[in-house]
């Protein structure tokens, strides 16, 4: 951080990917949407090999890669921004929960969407302490 004093006025000039929270909390509203629409396409109740379920399947991971990688980004900011990391942690709960069980599992287990609705509400709670105001002396 750098200081200016002109006259009578003093302010702080900070680096632009720490002052700016708009962003970065669009990158985690963005990551929760496609890790939301992506367990609702990969969400099988009953699984039959028809090129329309393969296909949607196919969608529906490629999504959650791409939220995936959009999560660890907003996580990565996270930390750059000086965010606590608790912050950075539950930014993050997406890519390593959602993530890793659609990796790990087969396409009609419904344990990624599980873990989603731990992910998705704790990733929330992260947004909203990344943007409550600094409160630490």
């Amino acid at each position: 951080m750098t200081s200016s004093q002109n006259g009578n006025e003093r302010y702080v000039v900070r680096p632009w990917w720490r002052a700016r929270s708009l962003p970065w909390a669009a990158l985690v509203v963005v990551s929760i949407v496609v890790t939301g629409i992506a367990l609702e396409r990969t969400a099988f109740f009953i699984y039959t090999p028809v090129p329309e379920f393969i296909e949607r399947l196919r969608i529906g991971r490629l999504l959650m890669l791409a939220g995936s990688a959009i999560s660890l980004a907003a996580a990565i900011w996270s930390r750059v921004r000086g965010n606590p990391l608790w912050v950075t942690i539950c930014v993050a709960s997406p890519a390593v929960l959602v993530g890793m069980a659609t990796m790990i599992m087969t396409p009609p287990s419904l344990i990624p969407q599980i873990t989603g609705l731990i992910a998705l509400p704790v990733a929330l709670a992260g947004l909203i302490g990344g943007l409550l105001p600094d409160t630490r002396p």
